[in-house]
């Protein structure tokens, strides 16, 4: 168990402006395109954020965001690189809640962990599952275009194509979209609006990995203190895919992550994200279930 020295922050309010663009729908995705999306007009965007909570290497933040089209949260889970710092892909025999997912690995906490890529009609991942070494779904076309990873301590985002296994890339998962590359959306202009909560994992310029959740009020089913229960709105509501990877590349203050590189994980109704540290214990449920996880630890 670690002792982590503990940081609580006090409320800020921020105004900005976003850009807002086009998206496609979260199950089942089309492949991401190459080449990133043209500027749109910007649309005005207020953040506020209501948690900040820091526990050694692991922050906690809980924004309220009100844009054109959507109002509701983004929850991020950032750790730094180092100290310790353990990035596993936690699989799963078939789609469950996060939670109980979580409790086949008991992690100590601090921890944050964020639902994994898509399975498919019979509850099989769609793409790469490789944990501890071992590969536990292979590569495929239908995975997604982009594949997150980590070879040693430093974490990547990488297209399906330009990922190359080796013994030091002990964990790895593929998914859809890859919505980052160079801090540039990727989402073409023409995807499809659709709206729904979503996830991501991202990367900055400074190795630190965030874990991330966005929703509308209007997906929150019930909530308290420490736990926020999706609904059905959950995959019909929220920021489109053009918003959510724009959003990804803004800095903090304009309730972003400043990534460098983004993958999309199965947003809608598999959203979930859990963070339990000595300053704060959150937990976004999610309306169904999810295939694997993302578990980031500090040891």
């Amino acid at each position: 168990m670690i002792s982590p020295r503990v940081r609580v922050v006090a409320p800020m309010r921020w105004t900005l402006v976003l850009t807002a663009l086009v998206a496609c729908e979260p199950s089942p995705p089309p492949a991401a395109p190459a080449t990133p999306a043209p500027t749109a007009t910007p649309t005005r965007t207020e953040v506020e954020e209501t948690v900040h909570a820091t526990a050694s290497a692991l922050t906690l933040s809980v924004r309220r965001v009100t844009a054109e089209g959507w109002a509701g949260r983004v929850v991020v889970a950032t750790v730094t690189e180092g100290q310790g710092r353990r990035v596993r892909v936690v699989p799963s025999e078939g789609p469950r809640p996060l939670d109980a997912i979580l409790a086949g690995v008991s992690p100590p906490r601090p921890f944050a962990a964020i639902d994994g890529g898509f399975y498919d009609t019979d509850g099989e991942p769609m793409g790469l599952v490789r944990t501890e070494g071992a590969d536990r779904a292979p590569l495929t076309a239908r995975g997604g275009s982009g594949v997150f990873f980590v070879d040693g301590e430093r974490a990547r985002v990488v297209h399906q194509d330009d990922f190359a296994p080796s013994p030091s890339i002990r964990e790895a998962l593929q998914s859809v979209d890859r919505l980052v590359d160079g801090g540039e959306s990727l989402v073409s202009p023409t995807a499809s609006a659709r709206r729904a909560a979503r996830s991501a994992v991202a990367i900055d310029a400074d190795g630190a990995v965030h874990l991330v959740v966005a929703f509308d009020e209007r997906a929150i089913a019930r909530e308290d203190d420490a736990r926020i229960e999706l609904g059905p709105d959950s995959t019909r509501t929220g920021p489109t895919l053009g918003e959510w990877a724009t959003l990804l590349t803004r800095p903090a203050s304009e309730g972003g992550v400043s990534a460098r590189e983004a993958l999309g994980l199965d947003g809608g109704y598999s959203t979930s994200l859990v963070v339990k540290s000595d300053a704060r214990a959150l937990s976004v449920v999610a309306y169904r279930a999810t295939i694997n996880a993302l578990l980031v630890t500090l040891e």
